[in-house]
């Protein structure tokens, strides 16, 4: 696995881990709390780790400005990093 997708993993374990410790906190996105923004980062995550790059584009979305991140009150210094690397070699079509 290359350097950068491995540090893009852990970026992402954090964020998960990060929105998992806000329980029953609600967001103002299309997922109904933080532990859901949470599940679904770690589900694209894992799926990466397995080989899978297909939907870690749907990533982009929740790390992108004023993106469903920002709605659930996530670091920024965090977000501002994933979304570095999303932009550049993931962004949706």
């Amino acid at each position: 696995m290359e350097k950068e997708i491995q540090h893009l993993l852990s970026l992402l374990d954090e964020a998960a881990d990060e929105m998992m410790s806000y329980e029953n906190a609600s967001t103002f996105s299309y997922f109904d709390t933080c532990e859901d923004v949470g599940s679904f980062i770690q589900k694209v995550a894992n799926k990466v780790r397995n080989g899978e790059l297909d939907e870690i584009s749907k990533l982009w979305y929740v790390f992108a400005p004023t993106g469903v991140w920002d709605d659930s009150g996530g670091s920024q210094e965090i977000a501002n990093e994933i979304f570095v690397v999303l932009n550049e070699k993931y962004r949706p079509d």
